[in-house]
């Protein structure tokens, strides 16, 4: 998707070209932050461990960081996640805020593995449980499409998280440039009557329901 990442280096702006205050806060404190964190370094040794990987790729380090730092700057309850994830992914959510309870479809030799690392806060779950309408009632704060959703059943379930969402809720959306199909899907999330604030930052589309705020889509350097 060349000409899909040359329209985003054209199009995105910096922290200094943003004049909503809601987003500019979050580009200070969550995008561009650039400091180091031990936490980075858990989130690399696990991902090495359990998704048998002798180097992971600097894009999937930075993706995993932001991840991490998104959690720790709004602090939700939990996080759900749709799609089948990474070690990298799930450590990172996790270790974002440790009160946070992540949801999400993988093994329970996974799962052991991340407890035996002192990563307790990650819950599994089964697509028959996302039927449940008290689940999804409870779990649409933060919730996660990883490109893997895109490709199987998950990806429905977009809009039985839009019909539960609250004000505060915040829906992240990976690989919303991978290809032509995800691109659409991308723009028709953006045009949903209930969205906010949409932020383009290329690997990752986010999606924002405050009440109060004019409509507006933002293509950010990252």
């Amino acid at each position: 998707m060349l000409t899909s990442y040359l329209k985003y280096l054209l199009q995105r702006k910096s922290e200094y070209g943003i004049h909503s205050p809601f987003v500019y806060d979050f580009m200070r404190k969550v995008l561009n932050d650039s400091g180091s964190n031990r936490d980075y370094d858990t989130i690399y040794r696990v991902a090495r461990l359990l998704d048998k990987r002798k180097y992971i790729h600097y894009n999937l380090r930075k993706q995993s960081r932001l991840l991490y730092r998104m959690v720790r700057y709004f602090e939700p309850d939990s996080v759900v996640s749709f799609g089948r994830l990474t070690a990298l992914n799930t450590t990172a959510l996790a270790l974002g805020h440790l009160q946070t309870k992540i949801y999400l479809e993988q093994s329970d030799d996974f799962l052991d593995t991340l407890n035996s690392m002192g990563i307790v806060n990650v819950n599994l779950i089964q697509p028959a449980e996302f039927d449940s309408e008290h689940f999804r009632r409870l779990n649409t704060g933060f919730v996660f499409f990883s490109r893997a959703s895109f490709e199987d059943d998950t990806w429905d379930y977009l809009v039985d998280c839009l019909n539960y969402k609250t004000a505060d809720s915040v829906f992240v959306f990976e690989g919303i440039h991978h290809n032509k199909a995800m691109e659409d899907a991308w723009e028709e999330i953006k045009g949903n009557e209930d969205v906010s604030v949409t932020l383009d930052l290329y690997c990752i589309g986010m999606v924002f329901f405050r009440e109060g705020i004019e409509k507006q889509d933002f293509v950010l350097k990252y």
